[in-house]
């Protein structure tokens, strides 16, 4: 009997790891955000050609984002296959831990599975393509399994490699890292008044804060990333943006309450039945279910800040999993606890289905719900690295062709530019097609969001970093490709210091001028 409990649980692990494999690849490839889409492919291929953030280009998130990248580029090769491995496989291990986390609280099998294909089928296709936010959310998501697990089980090990999860977390992103390392803090706490085990818990945190000290401590040693660079860039010019935006952070209750209704309607019947255990002083499942809870309202926290789509629709079958499982317990009748369960499972299947024909079906993250996604051509036909891609983007949605042949174009002319020069273009992965440093100061250009303007605090660092790469690295002369880049070097610089030359549609010559003085 036990071996085929067994088997069946493996049996219902292959289907977890297929479907949440193959879902995400799937949907990664219909339709693409040139910036948003080729960034970390871009970072990847820096990394893979020696090149290291914050010490050869400027970057505001991720910096593990390319290492990871690199090395699956290392591995498969530098194309879009490759590319979308890594995020396809990030999703099947996360969803991996969501099925064992509640096999572990008891839930049944059948309706762990169907909550954990749900997971799966909103956790990162709504993307696709790797994210910052979505692994960073998958590192803190993680912590917090591991803290269940500690709570659940009764074992320590599993506390130790909690901040290991949050330091890499971190490296993936900022935010929602940090949410997190406070949220998990103040779970410790709380937990630390509701066991016997005091001492273990204490000294497997602080072993395990250890470890992660050295796992940074190895990340700055063999990247050889200047600490006072990682400063500038990653915590305090990344941290002014934070800071601007809760400063200008207006909640609006009821605009929240119906961006995220499908959330917030399990959310505060998790949170009944949270005090329901505290009143019954069913102290670990308290723990466990203020847990989740701790992190739903961290994560709707920060996409109230972030400025990307909406991406948490995760949290509808994993709140109604964690109600279903700890349902039975309350003090409700077994007819009112039913109807109560029953409703929350419609919802989420009604929700699910909602979001994913949105974002997955529409490519909504993508800014693509409006397009047909049928008009898509071959990415092939820009080059063999993007075989296999789907493409089709909003702005040239009627006419795909229209933009590979102006993409095309593009990529000739920089064939045919003479000597060296510094590329800047929403395409990203250009360099990688042509197999050549871009020589960019910057991973990607994004004002305000992925580097300091005029008249901020940040601004002169930034610009002194920019105009060092490119004496360093012996540039006169700088191209620009894309729709609406034309004017984008004016924001950093003296117009004056250039001379423009159209070369194409889409792409621009702007040679450095010798006697500006801010190239000096």
């Amino acid at each position: 009997m036990q071996n085929t409990n067994k088997f069946n649980y493996l049996s219902l692990y292959i289907i977890i790891i297929f479907f949440s494999f193959l879902v995400n690849f799937y949907y990664s490839s219909l339709g693409v955000e040139p910036m948003d889409s080729f960034v970390l492919f871009n970072g990847g291929f820096k990394v893979l050609n020696g090149l290291a953030p914050f010490k050869d280009y400027w970057l505001v998130t991720g910096p593990l984002m390319d290492y990871l990248n690199a090395f699956f580029f290392k591995i498969f090769d530098v194309t879009w296959t490759s590319y979308i491995i890594h995020s396809s496989l990030t999703n099947s291990l996360i969803t991996v831990l969501i099925f064992t986390l509640f096999k572990t609280l008891g839930l049944n099998k059948i309706y762990n599975l169907i909550y954990t294909l749900m997971f799966a089928l909103l956790m990162y296709p709504s993307v696709g393509v790797p994210f910052v936010d979505h692994h960073a959310t998958i590192f803190v998501l993680s912590a917090f399994c591991l803290f269940i697990f500690g709570v659940k089980k009764k074992n320590k090990k599993y506390f130790f490699f909690i901040p290991s999860f949050l330091i890499i977390g971190f490296l993936c992103k900022q935010t929602p890292t940090t949410y997190g390392v406070f949220a998990i803090a103040f779970l410790g706490l709380i937990y630390l008044f509701n066991t016997n085990n005091i001492k273990g818990f204490l000294l497997s945190v602080t072993y395990g804060s250890f470890l992660s000290l050295i796992i940074l401590i190895f990340f700055f040693y063999f990247t050889e990333i200047p600490i006072s660079n990682f400063l500038i860039q990653y915590i305090y010019f990344a941290g002014s943006i934070g800071d601007y935006r809760l400063s200008n952070l207006k909640p609006d209750f009821f605009g929240i309450m119906h961006e995220f209704k499908f959330i917030i309607i399990p959310f505060m019947y998790s949170i009944y039945l949270n005090v329901i255990y505290y009143k019954n002083k069913l102290k670990d499942e308290f723990v466990i279910l203020l847990s989740m809870n701790c992190f739903t309202a961290l994560m709707i926290f920060h996409q109230l800040l972030t400025m990307n789509e909406n991406y948490i629709f995760f949290l509808i079958p994993l709140l109604t999993a964690l109600i279903h499982t700890y349902n039975l317990n309350s003090n409700l009748n077994r007819y009112t606890k039913n109807i109560f369960l029953y409703s929350v499972i419609a919802l989420c299947l009604f929700a699910v289905t909602k979001y994913h024909l949105r974002y997955n079906e529409q490519r909504k993250f993508h800014r693509l719900e409006k397009v047909n996604l049928e008009n898509a051509v071959d990415a092939n036909i820009i080059h063999t690295k993007l075989k296999g891609l789907k493409w089709i983007t909003k702005t040239f949605s009627k006419e795909p062709n229209k933009e590979i042949e102006i993409i095309l174009e593009s990529i000739d002319l920089l064939k045919d530019e003479k000597g060296k020069f510094s590329v800047i273009t929403d395409y990203l992965f250009i360099p990688a097609v042509l197999n050549i440093n871009d020589y960019s100061p910057n991973q990607w250009y994004h004002p305000t969001v992925s580097y300091p303007l005029k008249d901020t605090k940040y601004y002169n660092n930034y610009k002194s970093f920019f105009v060092k790469k490119l004496q360093i690295n012996q540039i006169n002369k700088i191209i620009v490709v894309g729709n609406g880049l034309e004017d984008l070097l004016a924001l950093t610089f003296n117009a004056s210091c250039f001379k423009k030359t159209k070369l194409g549609e889409i792409t621009f010559r702007y040679l450095i001028k010798k006697d500006c003085d801010e190239f000096r």
